[in-house]
């Protein structure tokens, strides 16, 4: 048995199936925010939930129900996810939230250059981007990806950034390495993020990271209280 911890990134990102966020909130703490499947969940691996709306969110699309949501959790262990989601009353919580949902399980791309810096006292807001795309090598999305976060550290953390780290989307087993990629940035402020984004010396590096365009995603957190952990 290997004493070695592994954080596994569990995104669920999908459409709220309640016409609005007030609702979304009520059903989800009482699904996911149930004490006793809150409970379940941490004493098999969860030690983190999150959730997060678009920062350009309208809750009045009624076609659209309450608008896109996401989901990110933090799990030690895949064989305690498996079992957590196994169970009928967490499958029916799930489609009580989302009237559509692609739950996808990652683990920490190895050998990536990641970082969490300190932010500074006062500074509490939260903001967080997400690029998802496949990559044409792994050898090689890891020499352009730490050339370019090396780059381009000091920038980023200029324009409001935290951290940044990568993923790599869980294969099955005995299915091929698995190439999707993706990438999460933590943010305090959303105003200058692109700053980093649109900046030459940035793309150079990612840009040719993939084999076609990324996913991108940029993200708060809803108003209101969300039963997180």
């Amino acid at each position: 048995m290997s004493d070695q911890l592994t954080l596994y990134l569990l995104t669920i990102r999908g459409t709220l199936k309640p016409s609005t966020l007030e609702e979304a909130r009520k059903v989800h703490n009482m699904t996911a925010g149930n004490p006793d499947g809150v409970a379940a969940a941490k004493s098999l691996g969860d030690v983190s939930h999150m959730v997060y709306i678009p920062l350009q969110h309208d809750e009045h699309d009624k076609a659209k129900g309450a608008g896109e949501f996401l989901i990110m959790d933090l799990w030690t262990s895949p064989d305690g996810l498996n079992t957590f989601f196994s169970d009928h009353n967490v499958q029916e919580g799930g489609a009580m939230i989302f009237s559509d949902r692609d739950p996808i399980l990652w683990a920490p791309a190895q050998g990536f250059t990641s970082y969490h810096i300190p932010a500074p006292f006062g500074m509490n807001d939260r903001f967080i981007t997400t690029a998802r795309a496949t990559v044409k090598s792994l050898e090689e999305a890891r020499e352009l990806h730490n050339k370019a976060v090396a780059k381009t550290t000091s920038k980023a953390r200029k324009a409001g950034n935290l951290s940044h780290e990568s993923y790599f989307r869980m294969a099955a087993p005995g299915s091929p390495e698995a190439l999707e990629w993706l990438g999460v940035d933590v943010w305090m402020r959303p105003d200058e993020m692109m700053s980093l984004y649109e900046d030459p010396e940035f793309l150079e590096g990612f840009d040719h990271m993939f084999t076609g365009e990324a996913n991108v995603g940029v993200w708060t957190h809803p108003k209101g209280d969300w039963t997180e952990w």
